[in-house]
Parts: C-alpha cells; structure tokens; sequence
C-alpha cells in the first residue's frame, strides 16, 4: 500500500480465498484500507465485499466508489448483496441502487424490505422449481439453459403446483441417478422444512441444526415459493449463536 502497487497486492491475495483476503483488510488501520481500496481503483471484489466483517463493512462501502459497488452486488446473490447494504443510510443505498440493473435493483429492494433479522432478509431469491409433471432431462436441459438465472450454490430442485406453492423437492443426487425420461412427481420427496418470509433467523438456524439441512424453500403468507435459504446463509447465524452461547 505504501509503495501503491497494486500488481503486488492481487499477486499476494490472487490464491486466498475471499474469506482470508476479507481478514487481512480487517487487519489494516483505516487509513491503509482506504489507500487501499483507492489503490484498487475504488472498488473491491464483490466476493470480498460479502466477507467482510459488519463492524467495518459500512465504512468500506463509503470509500468505494458507488458505481463499483453497484456492479459488486449486482454480482452477489440477493442475501449477500442485502448484507452489504443494510446499514447504509436511506439516501446511499438509493445512490448504489439507482446504478444497479433494474433486475437486481429490484430484488434488492424488496430484500432490504424485510425486517433485519426475518428469513426474508436472509434467503436467495435464485432458485431452481419446476412442476411435477417435467422430467429429468427437461429440468436439466431447462437449467443448463438458464444457467446464468441459477444461485451459485443450491442442492435441491423444488416442485411446484400452478400456484407456485411447493410439492416437495428433488435432491441433486437423485437427478444424477435417474434416467432422463422420469417426472419429477414420481422422486420429489416431502420437504421437511417450510420457512416462512417473516420468521425470525435464529429460529431458521435452530431448525437447520435441528433437521440437518442443507437447504429450505421459503414462502410467503399465501404459501407461495419465493426463496430458499441454504446451510451457507445460516452459518454466520449459527456461529453467532454459538458464541453466545
């Protein structure tokens, strides 16, 4: 940072996970890290952004410039774009909005809706569903197809009516094993979990621990799917429970 060479600085950090290179510019007083974040041309890696701790989050986000962070959440899923915004005040997150694709502008609006603490604030709006009466091969065909509409992390196909209120699911495994001409109705099993928008995070980490889950759809008051919450959305919550604890 001093000798404001930024080749030096991608060559340090360009093998650590996000998650460390996030440690290390916590590390870094606060002047260094706006050097740095200018260093860098105003921006930070949106993967990054999503690891940083909240304590220092906001401040971060103030020194980058708002068209970068645009462009970084618009990369994120909804819930860590949420992240990086909620304690912004009203008129910052309007400015950075205001820049974002209308698509993403408008999931994040309706994320940064929800209360702080809600399942809504926390789920991923991408998600793959389908209805019963498809088979294997025409979901995966449908989703090699819309491959850039998929959540970067998911782990079951959810199976919806046309209501869009959820069936049941389909593990990823059992799509691996079963021949393409086999509808879904007939392997979808029952989910054990639905969380609803407005339930309180604890109570959706209690309930991952408590069922072992690897994923959850979430629904709004009418029953309808609009979401889902994986193990990755819910770890901070648990960790922080432990803590605690």
């Amino acid at each position: 940072i001093e000798a404001e060479d930024a080749e030096a600085f991608e060559g340090l950090t360009r093998e650590l996970h996000p998650a460390d290179v996030a440690d290390l510019i916590g590390l870094l007083h606060e002047e260094d890290r706006e050097a740095l974040i200018g260093l860098l041309g105003g921006a930070l890696p949106s993967e990054v952004l999503a690891e940083l701790d909240e304590d220092i989050l906001e401040d971060i986000v103030e020194a980058m410039e708002p068209e970068k962070v645009a462009e970084a959440v618009a990369e994120l899923d909804t819930d860590d774009a949420a992240f990086v915004l909620e304690d912004l005040d009203e008129e910052k997150q309007a400015e950075i909005l205001s820049l974002a694709p209308i698509e993403d502008r408008l999931a994040l609006r309706a994320a940064l809706d929800f209360e702080e603490e809600s399942a809504g604030r926390l789920m991923q709006r991408d998600f793959l569903a389908a209805p019963e009466f498809w088979n294997v091969g025409q979901t995966v065909d449908h989703a090699r197809s819309n491959a850039e509409e998929l959540p970067d992390v998911f782990f079951e196909i959810y199976v919806i009516d046309p209501t869009f209120r959820v069936l049941g699911c389909v593990p990823l495994h059992k799509i691996m094993r079963t021949p393409r001409n086999v509808p879904l109705g007939e392997i979808m099993e029952e989910n054990k979990v639905e969380i609803p928008e407005d339930m309180d995070q604890e109570e959706v980490a209690y309930l991952f621990q408590k069922y072992d889950l690897t994923s959850a759809p979430v629904i709004d008051e009418s029953g309808r799917l609009t979401g889902m919450v994986t193990i990755d959305d819910v770890v901070d919550v648990i960790q922080e429970e432990n803590r605690e604890d």
